[in-house]
């Protein structure tokens, strides 16, 4: 199947907004402005959010691994080199001026001047991928995908089980660079899978999702560890069988519209969840806050999302300010020093 897949927009927009949904949580849990239940539930998309978004980053990246080093830089890794380094300049100048309402360590110098070998905050996804543009691009043609595919699974297994470099970007990349490749060298028999599973299937898919975290939750860690990636594969093909099915429906435009601007909802809305639990607060403990506190992350949610959407908008008409989003021409060019093949 060949052209674009525009469920694949609506699986992107299904995986930003329960990343956009867990980081309100992270946020609003602590500073007891969400109720206590969120933190668990949160966990529970734990194999759905992050395995979601890149595998169907792997499976849009087939085009890009075929294209010459200067190519793949020009029309990939630059946006994304380009923003993790302008929003980590950006995040850090943030919280020397405003407080963290919650302990990200975001204001620390060291971690500040490490991030370009090891991030520490959500930009680590960006981080991530970039990484594995570049390691598939170097693997193609070289190692067996099987090989690659075994290595990588391993070293998630390993991850699951519990071991940790303590620091989210590293564990990110050992934990996803499975669900990438898989995405990657899987894409054709994956979108044939989606495209012959409606409702039904939809719906058995969630239900066995459920009972395998449930199953996880009473296990020790070698069934966590080696059960994470089939959860991870049964929680991914029930959100891309979700968004084929939504295709149609009123739900479909939107969730398409929001995957295909991931790259702006990703890097702002950690700045406006954590504005906006500044300002409530000290008004945690008054009535009508007390009374959402059972929905708060998804109202946070609900607001983040389109604010993040307009101020990305926004910022486009001036020509300044859209490099927040968009590499400038003097950097996306070319480098003469890249191998060319």
């Amino acid at each position: 199947m060949s052209g674009r897949v525009t469920w694949l927009d609506g699986a992107r927009g299904i995986a930003i907004v329960l990343v956009v949904l867990f980081h309100a949580g992270m946020f609003t849990g602590p500073t007891a402005l969400a109720s206590p239940w969120w933190e668990p539930l949160n966990l529970v998309f734990a194999l759905l959010r992050m395995p979601l978004f890149f595998l169907v980053a792997g499976m849009l990246a087939v085009g890009a691994v075929r294209r010459s080093w200067p190519q793949l830089w020009r029309t990939r890794l630059a946006v994304l080199v380009w923003v993790f380094l302008v929003w980590t300049v950006l995040r850090f100048a943030y919280y020397q001026v405003v407080p963290e309402p919650i302990d990200l360590n975001q204001s620390s110098w060291t971690d500040f001047v490490l991030s370009v070998v090891r991030p520490s905050n959500g930009l680590w996804f960006l981080f991530a991928l970039a990484l594995f543009l570049i390691a598939a691009k170097a693997l193609d043609g070289r190692v067996n995908r099987w090989v690659a595919l075994g290595v990588a699974a391993l070293a998630a297994t390993v991850m699951y089980g519990g071991v940790t470099f303590h620091n989210v970007a590293y564990d990110g990349i050992a934990k996803y660079f499975v669900f990438f490749l898989i995405g990657l060298h899987f894409r054709q028999s994956i979108i044939h899978a989606v495209h012959r599973r409606r409702w039904a299937a939809t719906a058995a898919l969630l239900l066995l999702f459920a009972a395998s975290i449930v199953l996880r939750g009473a296990t020790g860690w070698l069934m966590d560890a080696v059960t994470a990636i089939p959860v991870g594969l049964l929680a991914v093909a029930f959100g891309m069988c979700l968004a084929r099915n939504l295709v149609g429906t009123a739900l479909s435009r939107p969730l398409e519209h929001l995957g295909q601007r991931t790259l702006q909802v990703y890097v702002t809305h950690i700045l406006l969840l954590s504005t906006f639990t500044s300002i409530l607060m000290p008004f945690a403990d008054a009535p009508a806050l007390a009374a959402l506190r059972p929905v708060m992350p998804i109202l946070m949610t609900a607001v983040v999302i389109p604010l993040s959407l307009v101020i990305a908008a926004g910022v486009a008409r001036v020509p300044v300010l859209r490099l927040l989003y968009v590499a400038p021409a003097w950097f996306s060019r070319e480098r003469a020093g890249i191998v060319r093949r």
